[in-house]
Order: C-alpha cells, then structure tokens, then sequence
C-alpha cells in the first residue's frame, strides 16, 4: 500500500535556530493526488525532500505504507521523483535515461526493461523519441523522458518538486492536464510541490497549505477556496486574490453592519442575517474578504439598496473573457471580476454588490469568523472524532 504519513515532522538548520518545518502532521491516502503549495521558503520542497530521503528530519517519523522509513535510504523507500530540472543524463539516449534506474535497482532482464520503458514512452508520446539525445528535445520532451523515468520503476508512490517551473504558460497547462491524466490512470500515491496555486487547484485530490513551515490547511481545492481556516489561506488560494480591507463592527437602530475602519462612505455592508449566529459585538474589529468574481457590477437602472457600494476606477486590465477592475476604497484596491463588456474609464464610479454568502470575515488573529457557506468539517475535526 502507498500510503504515506507524516506525524509531527519538524526539520531544522544551524542546531536549531532555523526551524524550516514545524510539527507536520499530514495523512496521504493510497492512490490519492496531494498538492504541497505556498510561498518560496515555506518547507514544501524540504518536506518532499524529507520524504524523499534526501534530507534528515530532525523530529518526528515518516511512513510509507506501514513501514517507518526516517533511516532507510532514498534508494530503500520505493519512490520515484520528478525534479525541476530534469535531471537527465546528457550522453545517454532517452531510452537509456527512461531505464537507468530500473538497470541499477533491480534484478530484470533486458526484454522486461525493455518492455516497460517502451510501455513508458507510449504512455508519455515519446515513442519515436527514444534513440534521440536529451539535448535533441524540447523542454516540453525532456519533462516527458523524466516522467517515463519515474513510472517505470512502478514505486509505491511519485514526489514531483516542481516539475513544471521551466516550461512556458501553454506548455505548463498541457503536461499538468497530462500529469493528472496519468496519475488517475496508474493509481499511484503522488505529493507534488508548487508555489503555483492555479496548479495546485487544478491539479490536487487535495491541498496542503503551508506557510513558514507550517500547515495552514489541508482539504479538497473547493474546501480550501471556499472556506479558508485563515486570513493567509484566503490571500494564497485564488487568483485574482481575495479583497481585504480592515473594518468594525457597528450595531446601529436599523440593524448591524460592517463598517471599514477608512470611512463608512467606503464600505458600508449590512449582515443582520449572521450577526447573531457569528456573535459579532458593537465595536468588534474585524477583516472582511471577498473573491473578486463574487463582485457584481450595478447598473444604473437597478435600483440600489444597502448593500450596494461604489468606488472610483483606477485601472481596467483587458483579459479577454473578462476585464479585472482595480477600484479605490479609500487608499485600499480592490479587483472585481466583470464581464468584458463593461469597460468603464479611469475615474469613473463603479457600482457594485456582493451577496452576504460571498462575504468573508476574520478576526484580529487571522482565523476565519466567517466563510463563503457553512464551514466544512476539517480532516483534523474528522481524525478527531473518528
């Protein structure tokens, strides 16, 4: 079985005094897609290194299946991995690359390793490639050979460090189309690091949100999108990124509000229908959060109501399908997200609203008040009450 676990796994530099990861505490199911995503120096590539064995962890214990593997080597944890650069031997033939390990790790003869690195390089559409050299390719083949390379060796499970970081937009799109389509169909356990969160939502079974080697959040890429456990989740995961602005809570006649702390004429949004059920108090300071495609432009003829916002235009960017609107609440930019038909000027008000089930709220600590609906049972409450 691939599954791999990972209890309380800390790994620190200089005896101690940089700690890159914090306590880890994740469970990869058999069979199951794992995204590792977050900001360059957060500990997901240590993490997958740790896996790997490729680094020493400093606390803690790793599983593959049900063997504890913290002091097997890399070569005795029947995994294989993908690298950022390839990591192809220049001199050898793609064939020769694609069944190097299984010529050093194993004990099978030339027409079975045969037969898988040409079963390989089908599956990969490499096939007419493999009496050329590595330097005879293009990026977009040369990830393919390494892809090849990796599922020959049939491992318990595939830890891939970036893997696309070198090729183009339209090219990267396509292999991770291709990466998930191979997964899918070999069932192999796989941890896949990136600081991509387009990748990561595209891509994952589920994600793994880190940030200064510790997990924010660990859930599906719907689950962690819409109800982020904290204010750092929901600026990472999404792009355009969530909006923010800094507010209080003002409980007046007519009913609660949330007002921002930079005048009630920037944002002023009524949320008498969850004040109660959240126990916001008067004064309470807060952070509201909305996507931008969760904006909705007004027009003039709609009649307004209270929830309904303007803010001047500062920029319009073109996106095809869509314009992103960089509007000014009072010193703070908010994008929204609106159909392309609409293409105000620079200056000119945009009217706008949000439904209060689109409305994000956290508190002075970061964590999450409020999300987009019900907030989901996390894998921790889950391990905790089974």
């Amino acid at each position: 079985m691939g599954q791999i676990s990972l209890n309380d796994v800390t790994k620190t530099f200089d005896d101690g005094s940089i700690v890159a990861v914090d306590d880890l505490n994740i469970e990869i199911a058999d069979g199951e897609f794992l995204v590792l995503v977050g900001p360059s120096g957060c500990g997901k590539s240590t993490t997958l290194r740790m896996i790997a064995g490729l680094e020493s962890i400093s606390a803690g214990d790793i599983s593959i299946g049900d063997v504890r593997v913290n002091n097997l080597e890399p070569r005795e944890r029947d995994i294989a991995m993908v690298f950022q650069n390839y990591a192809l031997y220049p001199h050898k033939s793609v064939r020769e690359n694609i069944g190097f390990g299984l010529r050093l790790s194993t004990d099978l003869s030339n027409a079975e390793i045969e037969e898988r690195v040409e079963d390989a390089a089908e599956m990969m559409g490499i096939e007419d490639l493999l009496d050329d050299k590595p330097k005879q390719l293009s990026g977009g083949q040369q990830q393919r050979v390494a892809l090849g390379r990796a599922i020959v060796r049939e491992p318990e499970a595939f830890l891939f460090d970036e893997p696309l970081s070198n090729l183009d937009a339209k090219l990267r799109t396509h292999m991770r189309t291709e990466i998930s389509r191979i997964q899918q169909e070999l069932g192999v356990t796989s941890i896949y690091v990136t600081h991509d969160q387009a990748e990561a939502m595209t891509m994952g079974d589920r994600i793994a949100v880190l940030n200064d080697g510790q997990l924010q959040q660990v859930g599906t890429p719907n689950e962690v999108y819409d109800h982020p456990e904290n204010r750092f989740v929901a600026s990472f995961i999404g792009s355009p990124s969530m909006n923010f602005v800094d507010a209080t809570v003002d409980v007046r006649d007519d009913g609660t509000y949330v007002v921002a702390k930079s005048g009630a004429d920037t944002l002023s949004y009524p949320v008498d229908d969850v004040a109660a059920e959240l126990a916001l108090e008067d004064g309470q300071s807060l952070e509201v959060g909305v996507r931008p495609e969760d904006i909705r432009h007004v027009a003039d003829d709609e009649a307004p109501d209270e929830r309904v916002q303007t803010a001047p235009v500062e920029v319009v960017e073109p996106m095809g399908s869509d314009n992103f609107l960089h509007v000014d609440l009072n010193g703070v930019t908010w994008t929204s997200r609106v159909d392309s038909r609409y293409e105000p000027d620079p200056g000119e008000q945009f009217t706008f609203t949000f439904d209060l089930d689109a409305l994000h709220l956290f508190a002075d600590d970061g964590t999450t008040i409020k999300s987009k609906s019900e907030r989901p049972e996390t894998t921790t409450e889950r391990e905790a009450s089974a």
